[in-house]
């Protein structure tokens, strides 16, 4: 049987009945023009009152915002980061899972629906929403950081968060230690301490040279902040360089995109790594470099002078070595 096509991702931020129904129902259920109700985000004796309106494409960036608190990264949504809503948001000329909105100060500000938000921007469709004057704040930061089940924020996105709760925590007298942050985010401190490193040390620049932020992953991350921590003007300069003839390394799919990128910014960590000092000892037939950076001396004798009594008597030579 064939399954319905949706042009949206479902989610469910707070497991709580609403009308007998689930978040998630609600707003897929939502028709233009709709009055609905639903529980408050941080206290279920709250109703609040949403009604679903269609806001045109060409009003979408004046009239709307993704709220402050919400995780995902909105300069690296890109059309590869919404390319799996984005066909049907086109075809349809709208999109048929409502966004969540808060009204306020005559701004819509999205508490979940970023990326649908992007698809519509990027296919000039009309943006439907469900929206609200009731929420406050606290809702409004349960509904951000809720919204992202479908697709989680990357490790990068996750670091920034993480880093406002660091500020956060400092400003009211804490260390903002991993270990506090991870009690206050609910996961564990090694998950903060390899987010925030990454948000810290890799420039959102080149997270954007990526299909999507999600592709630098901690294995990837890893990889660019070794490759910074050996010479970061370097690695800046590959940066700039792969900014310039990015059209190179797009690949037929985006996981090989991503490996042509990663491999492009760390393949001269090695080099760099190992950087030499060549020696010359007048000799055509010696070759010899010492790594600037452990002091090792490699040296290359050509094969048509090592005759076996030079062998023998080097071989005594090195045996001595201590």
């Amino acid at each position: 049987m064939a399954k319905k096509r949706k042009n949206d991702t479902r989610i469910d931020p707070f497991a709580l009945a609403v009308e007998a129904s689930s978040l998630d129902q609600l707003l897929e259920n939502a028709a233009v023009g709709d009055e609905i109700t639903m529980p408050a985000p941080s206290d279920p004796n709250r109703t609040i009152r949403l009604s679903c309106k269609i806001i045109a494409s060409d009003e979408i960036e004046s009239c709307t915002q993704v709220y402050g608190k919400n995780r995902r990264e909105q300069s690296l949504l890109s059309k590869a980061s919404v390319a799996d809503i984005l066909p049907a948001i086109s075809a349809d000329g709208r999109n048929q899972h409502p966004a969540l909105s808060w009204q306020k100060d005559g701004i819509e500000y999205v508490l979940s629906g970023s990326r649908r938000r992007k698809a519509c921007l990027l296919s000039n469709a009309d943006y439907i929403i469900l929206t609200s004057a009731d929420f406050t704040d606290k809702d409004a930061k349960i509904l951000a950081v809720s919204s992202d089940q479908y697709i989680a924020p990357s490790l990068w996105e996750l670091g920034k968060a993480y880093n406002e709760t660091r500020l956060d925590l400092i400003s009211q007298g804490k260390k903002g230690s991993y270990r506090e942050i991870a009690l206050v985010e609910g996961v564990s401190h090694t998950a903060i301490a390899d987010s925030l490193k990454a948000f810290t040390k890799i420039p959102s620049k080149v997270l954007a040279l990526y299909p999507t932020a999600n592709h630098v992953g901690r294995e990837v991350a890893k990889k660019l902040m070794f490759a910074i921590d050996i010479d970061q003007d370097s690695f800046l300069s590959r940066v700039n360089d792969l900014e310039n003839n990015l059209a190179d390394h797009i690949l037929d799919t985006d996981d090989k995109t991503s490996a042509s990128i990663t491999k492009k910014l760390t393949e001269t960590q090695i080099e760099s790594q190992t950087k030499r000092e060549f020696l010359d000892f007048k000799n055509k037939y010696i070759n010899a470099h010492r790594n600037a950076k452990t002091g090792d001396l490699v040296i290359k004798i050509d094969n048509n002078v090592m005759t076996d009594k030079r062998f023998e008597q080097l071989s005594k030579l090195l045996t001595h070595f201590n």
